[in-house]
């Protein structure tokens, strides 16, 4: 059902794709597919099966990847916790003091691990202090202590001794709960910007802490359930605690025996799910990984990004960062949905069976009979009668309840889709997604395609920022600020919704609201104003409208004034073309714009109008103007054709073109022709537009224009280019005689002279002096005819556009 109204709503937005056979993520033939992807990264070495701690989700119940988190601000516990010293061989804390008036101060933002704590770090190269309070003394890191004793609220201390972290490797501490000690050890990764350069060391809910666990043979444990309650392992006064409820309980132990010396609240960015939104924790659990550093995939993966081309260029910073800071990817999920991890456990040992060959059965299996056979089967079902283990001997099995983190299923559709579907292979021309795809998409995507390819599953990266109010807010319906495209196309059509998106630069934010969208709507107006009066004119006497084969006037007989139009047409090929490769759509808009209002509608069409009212059908005058209408009218059409999709057809439907492809879609894109190229002649053009704009500044306001006659002074050089555009002048001006003069200096100087010699025609409003006895009759009679035979045929044909 969904599939068919996102097809539908997909559809309305003019969004091009195959839809009559869309690749669903659920069909037997991806998931097998993504099983064989397995298989081969599995034959590789890039899987294995192992004890780490990883972004929990308690809400979930599941393991998350770094890129499944965000970061959001919250207001935690911020506890110090004292340590009592146990064995001091090497008498740090002094020959003869009192060893059970000894201790180290440690700092937590998470009181929930104090039960799972087995050790206390502190930097090898770091000094640290012993300092004496009120007859103890307690090990802190130098540059920690006055942050530490002022947050402790502790006056009238003195230093005792300072060592290096090295010379502190003998000390061993008890745990301020339980009878066990917590031994010191030495750890690169200690700071002193926070805390008091101790760290409180928990394996089973750290990621340093973990590795540190393992460097010095440390117990793991692993205090929470997966669904967030306290287990044995924190302890059976605590067993059965919810997380919250038994950090409270924590807090409030350490502070019955003595060991909480003191307790603020701290605001801080912390780890979130970013489906869910709930705080993480850390979990220690059994998972399956890829290893990122097999066979140097890491370094592999990190040149093969400057082989790709990403849009914003900066972005291959950001892709880059990941890749190179990304741990191992934990790709095993504890879900009841999505494609099952094809491991199989010989029993009673529970020895993993995962092999190529073993993950390809089940391949073959979920292709024939779907992905949920995987759960719904027993191992027999796949697996061969009589299977032997290879490693144990064992004949019984059990199945992997865990299945592929999402961004498996994703990444894999390098293979799974490119591979699969008609039209496609690898890689792909490019991806599209926002930013936070650096660490997702994009990502996952190069993991697999590079293990499993050798090389980028992409050509080119395209990454877009995220759509914000008209005062650059997150839209949420809480705030009453969302923007429904559905709106806006009821109201204007999905072409003004299309429009807005490129006319941004969609790279970063984008802001949206009602008034940008008002504005968005007069941009559109002026596109579609633009050609809706060229298609309007390009009309003959004859009841057909203007072929370009019939009635064309050659490129070597048009007048400078319409050779320089195809100069600017010409440019602006060149620029929106390549906007386009550049994936930078605001600016081939801003290009298309530009030329329509800019140039047409302010100038060209400004000066042509009069030609096309008044000059006969098929004089030389009119088919000219023609000619170059109709190169306008299909260049600019296809330009917008990606961005405008719907306008863009309309226009071609009315276009008459002998052989045009039957939709514009479909038409070949417009190319740059050096015939239209002329510099000198754009040259010389601005120069005169730049008279002419003079000229109406001039004449603003001024009544019955038409029948003026002006002077024109301009400085030697402008006089140079004017001189060979003397008879074109009136028009181009918009009046009945232009005197050209000179002056010396530069600029340009305006007399109206008053009306012009001759009389007035009613119908083009310019004084005549030729046409025998009565000038203005003689002319008056042509220019109806013309303009009769005009509208004639536009009634006949009058254009819904």
């Amino acid at each position: 059902e969904w599939v068919g109204i996102q097809k539908a709503q997909f559809q309305r937005l003019g969004i091009r794709g195959d839809w009559d056979h869309p690749y669903l993520t659920m069909l037997p033939e991806m998931a097998a597919k993504e099983l064989e992807v397995f298989a081969e990264m599995v034959e590789a070495g890039y899987v294995y099966r192992g004890l780490k701690p990883v972004y929990w989700s308690l809400v979930d119940e599941t393991a998350l990847a770094d890129h499944e988190i965000e970061y959001a601000d919250r207001k935690d516990p911020s506890i110090y916790v004292r340590f009592a010293l146990r064995t001091d061989v090497d008498g740090v804390f002094g020959a003869g003091f009192d060893i059970s008036r000894c201790y180290t101060i440690i700092w937590t933002t998470t009181p929930w691990t104090i039960p799972a704590n087995v050790a206390v770090a502190v930097g090898p190269e770091l000094d640290y202090v012993v300092v004496e309070y009120e007859g103890r003394r307690y090990l802190i890191s130098e540059p920690r202590l006055g942050a530490t004793m002022s947050a402790l609220d502790w006056t009238g201390w003195r230093v005792i001794r300072v060592l290096r972290g090295s010379e502190l490797a003998n000390l061993i501490f008890v745990h301020p709960l339980f009878d066990r000690v917590s031994p010191l050890v030495l750890a690169d990764y200690v700071t002193t910007t926070d805390g008091t350069g101790v760290v409180h060391t928990a394996p089973g809910h750290g990621k340093d802490d973990f590795v540190t666990g393992q460097k010095y043979n440390l117990p793991t444990l692993q205090v929470l359930t997966g669904n967030g309650y306290f287990n044995e392992d924190a302890g059976a006064e605590f067993v059965g605690l919810r997380k919250d409820e038994g950090q409270e309980r924590v807090m409030e132990r350490l502070a019955e025996v003595g060991a909480l010396v003191g307790r603020t609240e701290i605001m801080h960015s912390y780890p979130h799910g970013w489906r869910s939104h709930d705080p993480l924790v850390f979990r220690a659990t059994v998972q399956w990984f890829v290893n990122i550093d097999n066979n140097h995939h890491r370094e592999r993966c990190l040149k093969a990004i400057d082989s790709v081309s990403w849009y914003p260029s900066d972005s291959t910073n950001r892709i880059s960062a990941m890749v190179s800071g990304r741990p191992d990817w934990c790709i095993s999920r504890q879900r009841f949905w999505g494609v099952g991890i094809p491991v199989f456990y010989a029993q009673p040992s529970g020895t993993p069976l995962i092999t190529g060959q073993s993950v390809r059965l089940v391949r073959d299996f979920v292709a024939r009979e779907g992905t949920d056979a995987w759960f719904e089967c027993d191992p027999s079902d796949i697996l061969p009668k009589g299977f032997v283990h290879p490693e144990t001997g064992e004949t019984e099995f059990t199945k992997e309840t865990d299945i592929f983190d999402v961004w498996f299923d994703s990444g894999a559709t390098c293979r799974t889709v490119l591979e699969q579907w008609p039209g496609h292979s690898y890689p792909a021309d490019v991806y599209l997604e926002g930013g936070d795809q650096h660490r997702g998409w994009f990502n996952s995507s190069l993991m697999i395609g590079m293990a499993t390819k050798g090389r980028p599953p992409f050509r080119q990266v395209v990454t877009n920022g995220w759509t914000l109010d008209d005062k650059g807010r997150a839209m949420h319906k809480s705030l009453g600020n969302v923007v429904s495209p559905q709106t806006v196309i009821d109201k204007y059509g999905a072409d003004v919704l299309r429009l807005w998106v490129c006319s941004t630069d969609y790279f970063a934010d984008v802001k949206v609201g009602d008034k940008i969208i008002d504005q968005v709507a007069v941009n559109y107006r002026i596109l579609r104003n633009t050609l809706r009066f060229a298609l309007g004119n390009l009309y003959a006497v004859e009841p057909v409208d203007f072929e370009i084969e019939n009635h064309a006037v050659e490129y070597a007989e048009l007048s400078d004034l319409h050779k320089w139009a195809l100069h600017k047409l010409n440019e602006l090929v060149i620029t929106a073309t390549a906007a386009y490769n550049a994936y930078e759509f605001h600016k081939a808009m801003q290009a298309v714009l530009g030329f329509c209002n800019g140039f047409l509608s302010a100038f060209y069409f400004d000066v042509l109008k009069d030609t096309l009212y008044s000059s006969a059908p098929n004089s030389h005058d009119r088919r000219s103007a023609q000619t170059v209408l109709f190169e306008i009218t299909s260049t600019v059409t296809r330009l917008i054709a990606p961005i405008l999709p719907f306008t863009a057809e309309e226009v071609w439907q009315k276009l008459r073109l002998v052989d045009k492809a039957v939709s514009i879609h479909l038409a070949s894109w417009p190319e740059s022709r050096p015939t239209f190229q002329d510099h000198d002649l754009d040259s010389r053009w601005e120069t005169l537009k730049g008279v002419r704009d003079d000229v109406n500044k001039s004449l603003e306001g001024t009544k019955k224009r038409l029948e003026l006659a002006i002077d024109v002074a301009v400085g030697p050089e402008t006089m140079s280019l004017v001189h060979p555009y003397l008879k074109d002048l009136a028009p181009l001006f918009l009046v009945s005689s232009v005197n050209v003069s000179a002056q010396s200096e530069a600029g340009v100087s305006i007399t109206i002279l008053g009306p012009a010699e001759g009389v007035r025609c009613a119908r083009c409003w310019v004084s005549v002096t030729d046409g025998g006895e009565d000038p203005a009759a003689a002319c008056m009679q042509g220019c109806s005819r013309t303009w009769q035979a005009i509208e004639d045929t536009v009634s006949a044909r009058r254009l819904p556009i």
